[in-house]
């Protein structure tokens, strides 16, 4: 959970960096000289009404990231469901947590750009003149090309992610990498299964110093380790 939040809180702080220099770099892109002036009591308003925004889309973040992140983690566990093997090991919500989180921030866009009218009532019009007046006068258009561009790259990051799966057989276990690449061990190149601590993280080394972490990986059941255990000969250190 901590990791989570630490994860949450570092995406925030990097989109609070960027934006004025996203919004600065468009301003120089697209001026927009016609904009009307702004008072400096309207330009302080507006900058409280954006306030509110940014903490709602921050809101629409984290809902998303986290539904991302559980149905990419149940669409892995649906599409490498195989009853050719013992058991099948998937990402789980912990592993799928970063590319979720790069398409919650990416989808909330949506949303916002879907409630800003509501939100703003009779003054989305001066918020219009407002964005003219400090992104240019093309920053939606631009806008619009950097979220498709980011809808493809984490179509791209998820398409790789949902790849990765382990199977384990009854003397035999192959992973398989993000590039779907196979490396397969006999059991009896297991030397040693570590408990990590906490329910379902192992460490299991092989003798080509190859280590797999059950960490972000699920399910991860006591009879798959007590199997893996026994065809190797070796204990559980704890």
């Amino acid at each position: 959970m901590l990791e989570i939040i630490k994860s949450l809180l570092i995406a925030f702080f990097a989109v609070a960096v960027l934006l004025p220099v996203v919004r600065f770099a468009l301003r120089r892109l697209s001026p927009a000289p016609d904009a009307a002036a702004l008072s400096a009591d309207e330009l302080k308003y507006m900058q409280k009404q954006e306030l509110k925004l940014t903490v709602i889309y921050f809101i629409f973040a984290c809902i998303l990231s986290v539904f991302s992140a559980g149905m990419l983690a149940l669409v892995s566990s649906i599409v490498h469901a195989s009853t050719a093997h013992l058991h099948v090991l998937t990402p789980n919500f912990r592993a799928f947590f970063a590319p979720g989180l790069l398409l919650g921030l990416t989808l909330a866009v949506v949303p916002l750009r879907l409630v800003q009218s509501t939100l703003l009532h009779h003054d989305y019009d001066l918020y219009k003149t407002y964005t003219r007046h400090m992104e240019g006068q093309h920053s939606n258009r631009i806008y619009n090309i950097l979220l498709l561009l980011m809808l493809v790259i984490s179509g791209i990051i998820v398409w790789y992610a949902l790849r990765w799966h382990v199977t384990v057989d009854e003397n035999r276990i192959e992973v398989t990498n993000l590039l779907l690449e196979q490396s397969a061990y006999d059991m009896r190149e297991i030397q040693s299964i570590r408990y990590l601590g906490a329910e379902g993280e192992y460490l299991i080394s092989f003798s080509n110093q190859t280590t797999l972490n059950t960490t972000y990986l699920k399910p991860v059941t006591l009879e798959m380790i007590a199997l893996l255990s026994q065809q190797s000969n070796t204990r559980v250190i704890r």
